[in-house]
């Protein structure tokens, strides 16, 4: 079942979410709150024979022609048919929504999670998929982006699952070169027939706003041998939703359901 919450960013981050977006693993603007330059994500898995468009320090890539639309199709074969579509990622506020960007089939150089130490692959994936999403034309800034990675049984999945769970635990060193930052503790995702997820990482300033800060949502899930990780971040102020209705939630839940 298709979780579509939206919860509702306060104060500056309201103002933020008004301006003009662009989203890719890693998008990068410059401006006021939310259309400042957004850290360089970690690069993904991209696709051999096609390689989406990357931001500028990632791989040079271009999108697949598949994903080139809004809203990617539900019906796409194995472990593509696992990340969500553009619908299936909530936004900000009820007025965000966003489109399907790049879709790849292999890691990049460096690990997709601003907490992973290292390739999906190096913890014992057998086949990884990510895809990237840039918010629609009214909306700009925030990145978002899903990894899916299958592994060869549930087992070596679990043991996958326990170390990314780790390298949440260990974030802080990830950000010290932050003035200031902030590593939320993991917080569980409620579901019924998944294990799910999330915490929220703050740092910054921002670059040309010094009261503004990074606001970096990463999510977790498994299901059987196959696990999610998603990413969504934005810049403002303040990040302020009722708990466990954050966007995080959300798409953690829409996750499971993909892997289910």
């Amino acid at each position: 079942m298709l979780v579509r919450r939206r919860g509702r960013l306060m104060s500056s981050s309201l103002a933020a979410l008004a301006l003009t977006f662009a989203v890719a693993g890693c998008g990068n603007q410059n401006g006021d709150d939310a259309t400042q330059e957004l850290p360089t994500q970690q690069a993904a898995s991209e696709s051999p024979e096609v390689e989406p468009v990357e931001s500028p320090g990632d791989e040079s890539e271009s999108p697949t022609a598949e994903d080139d639309s809004p809203v990617a199709s539900p019906q796409a074969p194995g472990i593509r048919g696992k990340l969500l579509t553009a619908e299936e990622v909530p936004g900000f506020n009820e007025e965000f929504s966003w489109t399907v960007e790049s879709t790849r089939m292999r890691e990049g150089q460096q690990p997709f999670g601003t907490c992973h130490k290292f390739a999906m692959t190096s913890i014992g994936a057998a086949k990884v998929a990510v895809r990237t999403y840039q918010p629609t034309a009214e909306n700009a800034g925030p990145t978002a982006s899903h990894l899916v990675a299958e592994f060869a049984d549930e087992m070596t999945a679990k043991r996958a699952f326990e170390v990314l769970k780790s390298w949440a635990g260990e974030c802080d060193e990830e950000l010290r070169e932050y003035d200031r930052s902030k590593a939320g503790s993991l917080k569980p995702v409620p579901m019924e027939d998944a294990i799910g997820h999330w915490y929220l990482l703050t740092y910054g300033p921002a670059p040309g706003d010094p009261d503004a800060s990074f606001f970096d949502a990463q999510g977790l899930t498994r299901v059987g041998s196959t696990i999610s990780a998603l990413e969504m971040r934005l810049v403002g102020q303040d990040y302020n939703y009722p708990s466990g209705e954050e966007p995080m939630v959300a798409a953690v839940q829409n996750a499971a359901v993909r892997l289910g």
